[in-house]
């Protein structure tokens, strides 16, 4: 799972509050709890990841809205962060210290999301509102790969097939998905769904399953690479009311167990996507907006989710959960479980008001 937040809606606030770049300060001030959070305590205790050592001093990125970070698939020291108005960042120490790529045109601007090849780790597909860009130089250089060509087009989500890595995948909030085979070079319409993509997920198990997830046409899924669509919209709204409104996915390492974070609440499904249930939660269904949610990549039992003030977390599949504060007063973007330690849990933030 990528951002639960609507892309549209945070873009759109990024133009109209007149959010632009934001100034590295050299110390933590108010107004600087953004960026990366860390616990390895499920959330009793935080430490912000914001160190940005720069030719004129060390300097904070507390600052800075994140929309995504991604954790190289071979190198589990090296992330990549990507934020609104401030384009990329990147880490090879788990986060202690961070730099930003040679390559000018991602010092700046909105970064949607990035992912890593996993056979290749020099090549990263990054995902901007209007563009797919590509390095193929472990981010020293990058490469326009598409472009839109509609004003009222603005891309939101995109997967890399873990099995082909030359096949790319991009929704955006027309409902279109794209797909490339041959690493960008050229791009073919697979559908139009009609309504804004809000995320993209392949099965970690069978890279031929993958899902689609609308602002309010529900959850699609095909079982044959994009040959064939099934749509649960009408299925899952007889059980769970308001399912159609879909935020984003999060699945375990093997696949084995997905759920699905939509406005009803957090639905698991352990077939694939064929059949879903719904997951206790403290608070009543629909009462509550989830931002962020994350498996433990090792464990179906470790599940955590955060509202807009609290991190919640359950190591009994969802039978009692645990809260704490969220240490940051904006708005949590992205929870990521960090792939050799289920006890490490980082929050991105965002803040979109002035």
């Amino acid at each position: 799972m990528k951002n639960t937040i609507s892309i549209l809606s945070l873009v759109t606030l990024m133009a109209t509050t007149g959010a632009g770049c934001i100034s590295f300060s050299s110390d933590n001030a108010a107004g600087s709890d953004g960026a990366i959070w860390k616990t390895e305590d499920v959330g009793a205790s935080w430490t912000q990841l914001d160190t940005l050592p720069q030719a004129s001093g060390v300097t904070s990125i507390g600052g800075v809205n994140v929309s995504d970070l991604e954790i190289d698939p071979s190198d589990p020291k090296t992330y990549y962060l990507a934020t609104y108005a401030n384009g990329l960042f990147y880490t090879y120490t788990a986060g202690n210290t961070w730099d930003r790529p040679s390559d000018s045109s991602l010092r700046s601007g909105t970064v949607l999301q990035i992912e890593v090849d996993p056979k290749d780790v020099c090549t990263i597909y990054v995902l901007t509102p209007s563009y797919v860009m590509k390095s193929t130089d472990c981010a020293r250089n990058f490469e326009s790969m598409y472009q839109i060509d509609q004003t009222d087009e603005t891309l939101t989500a995109m997967v890399l097939d873990w099995y082909d890595t030359s096949t790319l995948w991009v929704g955006d909030t027309l409902g279109t998905l794209i797909k490339t085979t041959d690493g960008g070079k050229t791009w073919a319409t697979n559908q139009r769904f009609g309504k804004d993509i809000t995320d993209l997920m392949i099965s970690n198990r069978d890279s031929r399953i993958m899902m689609v997830a609308t602002s309010s046409k529900g959850m699609y899924r095909t079982q044959d690479a994009g040959a064939s669509w099934v749509e649960y919209q009408d299925v899952l709204k007889k059980e769970f009311r308001d399912s159609d409104d879909v935020y984003g996915f999060t699945q375990t390492a093997d696949g084995t167990s997905v759920i699905m974070n939509t406005k009803y609440g957090l639905l698991r499904s352990e077939d694939n996507g064929e059949t879903w249930l719904d997951i206790p939660l403290i608070t009543e269904a629909r009462d509550v907006r989830i931002y962020a949610i994350a498996y433990d990549p090792e464990s179906s039992l470790n599940i955590y989710y955060a509202t807009a003030t609290t991190f919640y977390s359950t190591s009994t599949a969802g039978s009692s959960w645990m809260t704490e504060d969220l240490p940051s007063t904006r708005t949590p973007t992205e929870i990521v479980v960090h792939p050799e330690d289920g006890t490490v849990v980082y929050a991105g933030f965002a803040s979109f008001e002035e």
